[in-house]
């Protein structure tokens, strides 16, 4: 995470992690930052400034979960920004990612739409960002068998505003199997559904 470092911090820690892996991810990296470190030594840049993530990658870099799907659900438009940073991770970690956006329950048709896009996907893993009530991710829960991770987001207003209130909601779900990440945790929700995906592809290679 990029947040409370210095540009030169992140260049270093991105330069080793590329030398050791292929692969270099920054979270929370704001523009300003973003523009003062130096990615010229590496082979490929890729920055989103809505996630805030900073992508560097070698020449010749192999994703390690390319047979990976993933489906990210918003809630809302403010959920963007959260969504964004966990589906630019996973996206650069080989996965395929379906991106559903405004699926909130104040419309529930609207999550009824998205669920049957996402389902044609057919992604091992959905992660459902939400903030105010934290609702969606347990609606969407309820309706699917694909294991769904709940990334609450603060957004909202009052006593929801941190997120706090989204996160007791979706942890204290009725629904089963709901698993669920801290609050803004984009970069946590990623790495969860790409362990899922990884599992899933897996066992599918073991019985062909």
């Amino acid at each position: 995470m990029a947040e409370g470092k210095e540009p030169e911090e992140v260049e270093k820690a991105l330069e080793k992690l590329v030398k050791a892996d292929g692969i270099g991810i920054a979270s929370r990296v704001d523009e300003d930052t973003a523009e003062s470190i130096d990615t010229s030594w590496a082979h490929e840049t890729e920055y989103d400034p809505v996630g805030r993530v900073l992508v560097v990658k070698s020449e010749g870099y192999e994703p390690p979960y390319p047979d990976a799907r993933l489906a990210v659900v918003t809630a809302g438009t403010s959920d963007e920004p959260y969504a964004r940073e966990c589906a630019k991770i996973a996206e650069a970690l080989g996965a395929d990612v379906l991106l559903e956006r405004d699926a909130g329950v104040a419309g529930l048709h609207r999550l009824l739409t998205s669920l049957r896009r996402v389902e044609r996907h057919d992604p091992h893993a959905v992660v459902a960002v939400a903030g105010m009530d934290g609702t969606m991710p347990v609606v969407l829960a309820s309706l699917t068998d694909v294991p769904v991770i709940g990334l609450p987001t603060p957004t909202g207003y009052g006593i929801g505003g941190s997120g706090e209130a989204a996160l007791k909601g979706m942890l204290q779900s009725c629904v089963p199997g709901l698993l669920v990440v801290n609050v803004g945790n984009g970069v946590g929700a990623a790495a969860a559904a790409l362990r899922i995906a990884r599992i899933a592809t897996t066992e599918r290679r073991k019985n062909r």
